[in-house]
């Protein structure tokens, strides 16, 4: 039985519960933790469009450390929000590009893996998996589409060429902090049978999400795991 997902908590900009929505993660320059003396804000989770210093659905925390989030030395965190900005969830790695997603009551809730992509000896895209606890079958996100990638094959020496030409602007102006050359990044998590709950759209940054197929808290760590591998 697919598990019945539960309403996005009201909050100074809340969506529409139970309708799709669209959120952003941004990674913010780490700030205090509220009464949390040993922990941090490093993240929000906002809806798409709204003004950067509105009220967001989500706030990311994580320990206070010298020791940054990354793939290779993951850290535990916790996400809140809702109306008295309390406990959702918290997301704890237990393998390498593996996480457990607990409830504020700390009940499983997921388990978020993901499959590096490569190109040898046959290429295979990055693949998200989310087994959900109570649900037999998992969603699962591939990075881009078979055409989308076909056809940045077909068109890399262009990309090439445009990747050159900015990184020698960057040297000019000695900022080459952003000079990555992605390929297609757009991901679509879903069940068979169920459709679609979460869309990521690279172009825009945004992930389009459906709360009928799948729980909030679930969705907003598998944005964050997906946002902090190319934000971080």
């Amino acid at each position: 039985m697919h598990p019945q997902p539960q309403e996005q908590p009201a909050t100074g900009s809340s969506a529409p519960a139970q309708t799709r929505y669209a959120f952003v993660v941004k990674a913010n320059n780490p700030v205090p933790g509220g009464a949390r003396h040993d922990a941090e804000i490093s993240s929000t989770i906002q809806l798409a469009g709204a003004p950067s210093a509105g009220a967001s659905l989500a706030e990311v925390f994580e320990q206070r450390t010298t020791e940054r989030w990354s793939r290779r030395s993951p850290v535990p965190f916790w996400i809140h929000g809702g109306r008295e900005g309390g406990l959702m969830c918290s997301v704890q790695p237990v393998g390498p590009d593996v996480y457990d997603v607990y409830a504020a009551d700390g009940a499983p809730m997921a388990r978020v893996t993901r499959r590096a992509g490569r190109v040898l000896p046959w290429p295979r895209r990055i693949r998200w998996t989310v087994q959900l606890s109570d649900a037999p079958r998992p969603l699962t996100g591939k990075s881009g589409s078979w055409y989308s990638w076909l056809l940045y094959a077909v068109s890399s020496p262009l990309w090439l060429l445009f990747f050159l030409c900015v990184l020698v602007y960057s040297l000019i102006e000695g900022d080459t902090s952003d000079t990555s050359l992605d390929g297609p990044t757009r991901t679509r998590w879903r069940t068979a049978g169920y459709g679609t709950a979460l869309d990521y759209r690279g172009i825009n940054k945004v992930y389009q999400f459906e709360p009928r197929h799948l729980d909030f808290r679930v969705a907003y760590a598998q944005a964050v795991l997906h946002a902090w591998e190319r934000l971080r």
